[in-house]
């Protein structure tokens, strides 16, 4: 379905969050544990998985198009070898400057420096962090609203809620990036008097061929290059939920 070059991946969990960010029990508060967490879910986890353990939805794509293993974050050996700075360095300039998989982003481009931080932290905490927030935690708040596909929030959350926001209100991490440098405000897909007379193939065009082919904003990307034409359907299908919405013909 989807090229290695392809593979950049673009959500708050209910429970408690560790606040000892490593094994030296660097002490974080738990604002900035919870941003970390919902910016890791939203730009990593489809990779490196939901709990860190190199099992995201693109793991098997990247292993059998590149060889490539995204590496498991939750082992505590690995992230003490590498320490608090090592991380925080592999997540700002990727993984082609520094010896390891080009598909390995440099998200120091795109996020600003207290995110990265903020991600560093969370992911330091990671070893603990599945006995902290139990896997069940995660998937609840993954789950796809009644009638809705299944698969609908989860897409979502993956490749939308970065700029879009976890619940859609258009306040994801590069909403303010947006509107500062481009003056472009991310759609929030709560908006239930815009939706309301869009139909179900508007949406889909707009998710699809991107907002540069469908008179919007350039940076709306063009997904049909990397979903399937079943889970852009999915996306349309959730966006009518959190719109509140019916369908339309």
């Amino acid at each position: 379905m989807m090229s290695a070059s392809r593979m950049v991946a673009l959500v708050l969990v209910a429970g408690p969050l560790t606040l000892l960010a490593s094994s030296c029990s660097r002490k974080v508060p738990s604002a900035d544990m919870l941003r970390g967490q919902q910016a890791y879910l939203a730009y990593c986890a489809m990779c490196h998985g939901d709990t860190g353990a190199g099992d995201g939805p693109l793991a098997a794509t990247l292993a059998t198009e590149s060889g490539a293993h995204p590496a498991q974050l939750d082992l505590a050996s690995r992230l003490d070898a590498l320490g608090r700075a090592g991380v925080r360095k592999i997540i700002i300039e990727g993984g082609g400057h520094l010896g390891r998989s080009n598909l390995m982003p440099a998200w120091g481009e795109k996020l600003d420096p207290a995110l990265v931080n903020q991600i560093t932290d969370y992911v330091m905490a990671l070893p603990t962090q599945k006995q902290a927030v139990p896997a069940a935690t995660i998937q609840k708040y993954l789950q796809a609203p009644p009638g809705t596909p299944e698969e609908g929030r989860r897409l979502f959350v993956y490749y939308c809620s970065g700029c879009h926001g976890p619940e859609g209100k258009g306040d994801g991490f590069n909403a303010d990036s947006l509107r500062i440098r481009h003056n472009v405000r991310p759609r929030d897909l709560t908006d239930a008097s815009y939706f309301k007379d869009k139909t179900d193939e508007q949406l889909y065009a707009t998710i699809s061929l991107g907002g540069g082919h469908t008179g919007k904003s350039v940076y709306m990307p063009a997904w049909t290059y990397t979903l399937s034409p079943e889970q852009i359907k999915d996306l349309v299908s959730y966006v009518r939920a959190t719109s509140h919405t019916e369908s339309k013909p």
